[in-house]
């Protein structure tokens, strides 16, 4: 007698559910996307009790016969894959062949679906994966999915299931996911008989966006077109004034498909890198376009993931993108009302962008790494003689601190001034000499340029043991950076000279923060960020303070050093260097009518 057996269709079905079907979200998904490969230009999704008692999904899609209906219940039958060819370049969001009996598998279904021309309907009926005859039934052209009581017969999955406020939530935000992959499609959301959601067909990509993230949000997006290689990369990304204390608000899509990918998350975070402080995420809706055969999504039963044949490609395109997109600080100079937006976003299709490079048509927009916004290039950036004295070309013969009349000091910290139609600007005044600072130390290290300065007297510090550790480990990297130290017995060094920069640092406070960043200092991506980290704190201990006394033509000194760097609007750890408030804004606070 063998002790391997065969399961029963119906619990493979309910396993395989177990991969697909997570919670009611899952099943959204998973009909919406089936609507979308079928054609659909508008999807009606009812949900009640958050899809826990019902989920329907109707969509004006192409429809099935009969015999298709029949077999669409059936385990890995789909009309989305021929051969083992067509796997390795797939343009459709579904392919598996497992929602549908899945779904079936795990609650009380009705499939309903007729094609264009044909006389009548075609319904199947289900109970936890075991189907009625099929029947003929007058219904409209299209499809309609229903789900009720999902998980009915597997209490154990049910009960792990959140409230249905949650659970509504959740599918809210798959429905808006698809939404804004498909601008042309319309969606519609009705929960307990109330319309949630309605978005016509054809409504732009912005307006889309700015429903998702909500307007206030949207008003400080910033538009990202770039490339790298065979990748290129559209949408939005927030200016470093908005952010988010996770990283939900990182809405990636691959050719025109959702995905939560750790990879490209960590892209997006570390193109803010010294622009927000620790702890926050940026905001971003990124499109990422490429050969269908360069990326591989049959690596998740919910096809939520994805692997790419040049990971680092993937990487490096987003790095590039924001990092062009954020560099000269658009939103300084653009209007609140109408937000820079260089690229049509209703004109762009990431799955045709996909397909016609698959094609051959690799020679397209990004071949050269061009980027349409005019953005200063990484190559042009590490080109440039230093952080200083150079201008940001979307800037004009005037840059935009230096069109500001500076005003005054306030309490010998801020800067203020009035700008365009008498807004009120202020500038925090070592934030600012910060970020200049941090940039020409970059741009010095970059093109190994780092002056130093030789002391009169060798200075003779002492620091903690664990301190003390770190920089006799680093004494080379402290070398490039343009420090002389050397052993003076025990935890003390003689350092002969510093960087010119930091000539009037306090030495101790100043290498004992450099040492504790040292110590995280590998040779991986992590390197790079640790040394920024350590270029910020030199840039730090350089800077003017508040309390400092700073006369009109040092003002205008920094104002001008302002306008010749890139991301000019935070220093390297995150706070705003400038902030205003509108003259209307003014108005309203003083109620002035």
């Amino acid at each position: 007698m063998t002790i391997i057996h065969r399961l029963p269709e119906t619990l493979v079905n309910q396993i395989a559910a177990g991969e697909v079907v997570e919670r009611p979200a899952s099943v959204v998904k998973e009909l919406c996307e089936n609507a979308l490969d079928a054609g659909a230009r508008n999807l009606e999704i009812l949900i009640e009790e958050g899809g826990t008692r019902l989920i329907e999904v109707r969509d004006d899609g192409v429809g099935m016969t009969p015999e298709d209906a029949s077999l669409s219940i059936e385990r890995h039958a789909t009309s989305k894959l021929r051969d083992e060819a067509q796997l390795s370049a797939i343009s459709t969001l579904g392919f598996r062949g497992e929602a549908l009996p899945a779904i079936a598998s795990v609650s009380h279904f009705t499939l309903t679906t007729r094609t264009k021309g044909a006389p009548s309907a075609a319904r199947l009926k289900g109970d936890g994966g075991t189907f009625e005859r099929l029947e003929e039934v007058g219904a409209p052209e299209g499809t309609r999915v229903s789900v009720a009581d999902l998980f009915f017969n597997t209490p154990a999955r049910r009960k792990f299931l959140k409230k249905p406020a949650t659970e509504a939530a959740q599918v809210t935000d798959v429905v808006m996911r698809l939404s804004l992959s498909r601008p042309e499609v319309g969606f519609q959301l009705t929960q307990n008989g109330r319309r949630s959601m309605a978005i016509a067909a054809e409504t732009p990509l912005r307006d889309r966006v700015a429903l998702a993230l909500g307007r206030e949000t949207f008003e400080q997006l910033v538009a990202v077109d770039g490339s790298r290689g065979q990748v290129r990369v559209t949408g939005f990304c927030g200016s470093p004034d908005v952010s988010a204390a996770t990283s939900q608000k990182i809405q990636l899509f691959v050719n025109g498909r959702a995905v939560r990918d750790r990879s490209l998350q960590h892209a997006v975070a570390r193109s803010y890198a010294n622009l927000l402080p620790p702890g926050r995420y940026p905001v971003a809706v990124l499109f990422l376009a490429l050969p269908l055969d360069r990326v591989d999504v049959n690596v998740h039963p919910q096809k939520s993931e994805v692997r790419f044949a040049d990971p680092r490609e993937a990487y490096e395109a987003i790095l590039f993108s924001i990092g062009s997109a954020l560099r000269p600080a658009p939103w300084l100079t653009a209007s609140a009302e109408a937000p820079a937006v260089p690229f049509d976003a209703r004109a762009f299709d990431p799955q045709a962008w996909g397909r016609a490079a698959l094609l051959g048509d690799a020679a397209g927009p990004w071949a050269s790494g061009a980027v349409t916004s005019g953005a200063v290039t990484d190559d042009a950036a590490a080109q440039a003689p230093s952080g200083l004295g150079r201008r940001s070309p979307l800037l004009g013969p005037t840059g935009y601190f230096e069109s500001l009349r500076y005003l005054g000091q306030l309490a010998d910290t801020y800067l203020v001034c009035e700008g365009a139609d008498g807004a009120l600007v202020v500038l925090d005044q070592h934030a600012a000499h910060e970020r200049v600072l941090f940039e020409e130390l970059r741009a010095a290290r970059r093109g190994r340029e780092l002056a130093s300065q030789r002391l009169l007297v060798p200075a003779v510090i002492e620091l903690g043991p664990v301190q003390a550790a770190a920089v006799a480990a680093h004494r080379e990297r402290l070398l490039a950076l343009g420090f002389e130290v050397e052993p003076f017995g025990g935890e003390s060094f003689s350092v002969a000279a510093v960087p010119a920069v930091l000539v009037r640092a306090k030495l101790v406070p100043l290498l004992t923060d450099l040492a504790e960043q040292l110590a995280q200092v590998e040779s991986t991506d992590a390197a790079q960020d640790a040394e920024n980290d350590v270029l910020a704190t030199m840039a730090c201990h350089a800077a003017i303070r508040a309390g400092d006394a700073i006369g009109p033509e040092e003002v205008r000194a920094l104002f001008r050093s302002l306008d010749s760097i890139d991301f000019k609007v935070r220093c390297p750890h995150g706070r705003p260097v400038v902030t205003s408030l509108t003259r209307a804004e003014l108005e309203r606070r003083v109620e002035r009518s």
